[in-house]
């Protein structure tokens, strides 16, 4: 292996370590329902405004078509984004008794802030063949959260004490021009995923119990770039949907209710992820400015439900077990998510480039019931500034800022002992990124 494709090679590998680095981040900080959005600087510049209409690599993400818009020989991008978010949840009552009771006993009804910052990466490479023919590959976490209270034992504990979702995706792309201007792709996704639940048990000081597991699932994703002038770049991609049956324990620790014993028994459970649609559109103003938009459909109504079936004969803590026997079920019911922006960009130098943009997300979880505490999801607000500027002929670096705004959600769900839970949920991210592009 020479030198060159080495270097390659190991940047390839270190931008994915960290796109698997989610190490830490509240699901105010994702996209709909535990989507991860940020897999492009460029793109967040605008607030993903002409995401899938091929601005550079990383538009292979939503729409493998743009395999070929680095033009030709070797090409590499890396993307790396801090997420700081905020999510704090306030419950008004528990079992329709106020809040107010159980502070008087020492029982406290804010959770502190469930989501803490982490660095989100992505990494894209791809080479010209023919003049025709070209390949390419993406690695990305597509999905993830992490949240956990500052308070494991507030009034809302047996809705969640810790919500883990992990996905790293391997996504390689061939794509094809069969006309001027015109350009198709399709790809294949082995992705990885590991979960973990955890909730208090029977009331909010109750022992945790848990579920964990992780499996391996397998996909496509198509896509076609269409550039029938100069400056008119308009892309279609699809992101095939995901079905992932994660295999695992289901575990109780030890505590009174378990005689002081810790209960495990071999568990699993299915998650259905979205397929996804963008649409994007990119169009020249003048031979400085540009304008972009971007529609993008999340199938999220596959995901009703989250069932954790047992695959032993075992003691649990919901009571006695057999092998295909459903031991715990949190309903979800979510609807399909949309995501609207329109942005802009101007050259300010031939060598450096300004964009901004706005978005407007409409969550999958559009009701209380619906709102699972470990992934409070609502619609939200983008507001974004960023920049690209050419620091050599083959090196391009890219900054984005966003800030989003989340709606305050409110929520009322029924906890696995039958405790009803209402109350609230206030929540808001912001987002720095840093990336790199290199022409070998």
């Amino acid at each position: 292996m020479t030198l060159k494709w080495k270097s390659v090679v190991a940047g390839m590998l270190y931008g994915g370590v960290a796109a698997v680095a989610l190490a830490a981040t509240g699901a105010s900080a994702l996209a709909g329902g535990f989507a991860i959005r940020e897999q492009s600087v460029s793109s967040q510049g605008a607030s993903f405004a002409g995401s899938a209409a091929g601005r550079d690599l990383s538009s292979m993400f939503w729409n493998p078509a743009a395999v070929g818009v680095a033009g030709s020989g070797l090409n590499t991008e890396s993307h790396y984004s801090l997420v700081v978010p905020r999510a704090d949840i306030t419950v008004d009552s528990w079992n329709s008794i106020p809040s107010s009771f159980f502070q008087g006993v020492g029982i406290g009804n804010e959770s502190g802030n469930i989501a803490n910052s982490a660095i989100v990466g992505a990494s894209y490479g791809s080479y010209q063949l023919s003049e025709k023919l070209f390949v390419g590959f993406g690695l990305n976490s597509p999905f993830g959260l992490v949240t956990e209270p500052d308070n494991p034992t507030y009034l809302g504990a047996e809705l969640g004490r810790t919500t883990k979702i992990f996905t790293i995706n391997a996504n390689p792309v061939v794509g094809y021009k069969i006309a001027p201007g015109i350009t198709v792709a399709a790809g294949f996704q082995a992705q990885y995923a590991d979960g973990e639940l955890k909730f208090a048990t029977g009331f909010p000081g109750g022992p945790t119990t848990g579920f964990q597991g992780d499996d391996w699932a397998f996909g496509g994703t198509a896509g076609i770039l269409f550039q029938p002038s100069a400056g008119t770049s308009i892309g279609l991609g699809y992101r095939s949907r995901l079905n992932h049956t994660l295999e695992g324990d289901l575990y109780t620790k030890p505590s009174f209710l378990t005689g002081g014993v810790g209960l495990t028994s071999s568990a699993e459970a299915d998650i259905n992820l979205p397929d996804i649609v963008t649409l994007s559109l990119s169009q020249a103003l003048s031979p400085q400015m540009r304008i972009m938009g971007t529609v993008e459909w999340s199938n999220w109504s596959r995901f009703e439900q989250l069932t954790v079936v047992s695959q032993d004969t075992a003691a649990t803590i919901f009571g006695p077990a057999t092998p295909g026997s459903a031991v715990a079920t949190i309903p979800a019911g979510w609807q399909d998510g949309w995501f609207f922006s329109l942005g802009g960009e101007y050259d300010v130098m031939p060598n450096l480039t300004m964009r901004a943009g706005v978005a407007y997300e409409v969550s999958p979880v559009r009701e209380a019931n619906q709102r699972i505490l470990g992934i409070p999801d609502s619609d939200r607000v983008w507001l974004s500034l960023g920049g690209s500027m050419k620091v050599t002929e083959s090196t391009t670096v890219d900054l984005a800022y966003t800030h989003i705004f989340l709606d305050d959600a409110e929520f009322a769900r029924t906890s696995l002992a039958g405790n009803v839970i209402n109350g609230s949920v206030e929540a808001s991210t912001d987002i720095i990124s840093l990336s790199m592009k290199t022409k070998w």
